[in-house]
């Protein structure tokens, strides 16, 4: 694999996008936990957000040309994304400065609107790669698995990362996260393998589908467990110690840190997965 700065990138812009999400519904939602608790997590998502926009640029045969990407809005999905991305860096921007000075006096409203702008971010990233030019990712699985990685991602940040300091309604729903963000991460495994498996009337498209399914299960096929492991059946596992035994379900901080790093590392396994579809060579 050669494309570690995109893997970097999209990675790391669902990390921000969740993020965000996450501090803005502690804004939103009535409880009794202590603002400086998510603070960290709030002045992080602008620096992950610089760091997405940053890092993706290395992808670029000439990076001091990024700037050409704004003249094609209209027409290119690759401009769209540079455009929302930069834009959610903005207001990131605008977010991050409020939790950073604590100030809560408009943080919800933008928080709302980073989130949206970030959502929006992620999503065009992800149009960016279904096309008839690559028959493996021509398919829905790949969206679905952006937008899974932004609600694990965001509800593993905030509940391992936070740990105890939530309750009720707060830790639930951050824990639904983490248990939607897994099952659908999950579901676009499957239904990537199913996309692969599948023929076509074009005798090309075929032997591009069939050949990287057997890339996929016989080159990768241990990876692929470690994603479906990782990424699929431990935030299930996470959740339900979570929503037994809250905090104190693990038996201490550096463990539930180890285990947004196995989140995270999963995802990343399955970003690199995806991409190498497009490297093989029949």
């Amino acid at each position: 694999m050669t494309e570690w700065p995109l893997i970097a990138f999209t990675i790391t812009l669902e990390l921000a996008c969740g993020s965000a999400l996450a501090a803005t519904l502690f804004d939103g939602t009535v409880h009794r936990s202590d603002p400086a608790s998510m603070r960290l997590l709030g002045i992080s998502v602008f620096p992950l957000a610089a760091a997405a926009l940053l890092v993706s640029l290395f992808h670029l045969g000439r990076p001091s040309a990024a700037w050409r990407a704004f003249s094609n809005l209209g027409s290119s999905r690759l401009s769209l994304e540079v455009f929302l991305c930069a834009l959610f860096a903005l207001t990131a921007l605008a977010y991050s400065a409020l939790w950073w000075m604590a100030r809560s006096e408009g943080r919800l409203a933008l928080g709302v609107a980073t989130g949206v702008v970030g959502l929006a971010a992620v999503i065009s990233s992800a149009m960016v790669y279904p096309t008839p030019a690559q028959p493996a990712w021509n398919s829905g699985w790949v969206p679905v698995s952006f937008l899974g990685a932004v609600l694990l991602l965001g509800g593993g940040a905030a509940v391992l990362l936070g740990g105890s300091a939530w309750e009720g309604l707060l830790q639930k729903t951050y824990l639904a996260a983490i248990l939607l963000g897994g099952f659908a991460l999950l579901a676009s495994a499957v239904w990537m393998i199913v996309h692969l498996s599948q023929g076509s009337q074009d005798e090309y498209i075929s032997a591009q589908l069939q050949s990287g399914l057997h890339l996929l299960l016989s080159h990768h096929g241990i990876w692929f467990g470690l994603h479906i492991l990782l990424a699929g059946i431990l935030p299930l596992g996470l959740a339900i110690v979570f929503w037994l035994g809250g905090g104190a379900g693990l038996a201490s901080i550096a463990a539930q840190r180890l285990c947004f790093l196995a989140l995270l590392f999963g995802t990343m396994i399955g970003r690199a997965l995806m991409l190498a579809l497009a490297d093989f060579r029949q």
